[in-house]
């Protein structure tokens, strides 16, 4: 069946569209008994307002458009959930969309999205954008005043609000966790994320937090591009060199992996050396190793406060300076 319009109904009720339209807004123009008329009328039919209508009657579509990433990595999952949580709660609408790391769809995703769809952006870059350097098509956004807020991956030749952890200061805190109350003495940090900003000041806290022990600690940084080649390049230091006792993984799958090949070597040797594993995860991950040193980065609190500053600034009458909102971590 077609879809029951204002007009028809207005035909059906011989009354004018716009007494129907205010009348379905419960317009106080309108008399009780006419709204009350023209709803049960509107029920009878299934009649569904058109939202794109009104939202171009309103200027507003009081949605947001995400565009994040994946979904698989349970980061970017409670990410989501702290942000469609808050945007329900403030009658939002959230459109989500994956750049599966490919600057080409996340620059198609934003486009498409800024034709009317929605009043504000909340993204993720994704690994190639971060790479080529090219922000064009979030420029754009800005340059059309368009509101939108970066999490996680940001960029400083960008003028927007940002939503981020402190991953130097984070680093360094979980590196010094591992020496004075772990004591580690010989420890690898094991990164996926090598190229990108925030694995950078990760690997740079990381080193810091060496420096300041003297070089008294022994630390070794490990990069790769695959999850198999990071599993090979871990395998084979740890086969090289029996005094590491700790593995710092800087983001989920780098944590995967050493946890993977610690039960491999407990499954061969169950008299083989406790090795400690801390890192970048979720608090899921403790099931398989209950002894996990969980860097929390309160990924829902990201998306709750990433949600909370796009609204502010969809709401600002008068142009402001952009924000930075740094989210606490914690250790457990």
């Amino acid at each position: 069946q077609s879809r029951t319009t204002l007009s028809q109904i207005s035909t059906a009720l011989n009354l004018s569209v716009s007494t129907i339209s205010k009348s379905l807004s419960g317009s106080s123009e309108i008399s009780k008994p006419t709204k009350q008329r023209v709803r049960e009328y509107a029920k009878k039919c299934n009649y569904v307002p058109n939202t794109f209508a009104v939202s171009f009657r309103k200027g507003c579509t009081n949605s947001i458009g995400l565009v994040i990433p994946n979904i698989i990595n349970p980061f970017f999952a409670k990410v989501l959930l702290g942000i469609e949580n808050y945007l329900d709660e403030k009658g939002y609408k959230l459109i989500t969309s994956f750049s599966n790391e490919s600057y080409t769809k996340e620059s198609k995703n934003v486009n498409k999205l800024a034709s009317g769809y929605v009043d504000g952006f909340i993204v993720c870059v994704a690994k190639e954008t971060q790479l080529t350097n090219n922000y064009s098509h979030i420029q754009n956004l800005i340059d059309s005043n368009i509101p939108v807020v970066l999490f996680d991956r940001i960029c400083e030749n960008i003028i927007c609000d940002n939503v981020i952890i402190d991953d130097f200061k984070t680093a360094f805190d979980t590196t010094n966790y591992l020496i004075h109350s772990k004591q580690c003495k010989h420890i690898l940090l094991t990164s996926l994320i090598g190229n990108l900003q925030h694995g950078k000041l990760r690997a740079q806290g990381f080193k810091s937090a060496l420096k300041s022990h003297n070089n008294t600690i022994k630390g070794e940084i490990l990069e790769a591009e695959s999850t198999e080649s990071l599993k090979q390049k871990i395998t084979e230091a740890l086969n090289k060199d029996n005094t590491i006792d700790a593995i710092f993984g800087v983001n989920e799958q780098a944590v995967v992996q050493a946890m993977h090949i610690k039960r491999q070597l407990t499954a061969l040797n169950s008299k083989s050396k406790t090795l400690t594993i801390a890192g970048f995860c979720s608090d899921s991950q403790a099931e398989f190793d209950p002894s996990l040193i969980v860097v929390n980065q309160n990924a829902e609190e990201i998306g709750i406060q990433t949600a909370k500053l796009l609204l502010k600034r969809i709401k600002m009458t008068t142009p402001d300076h952009a924000f930075t909102k740094k989210i606490s971590t914690s250790i457990s």
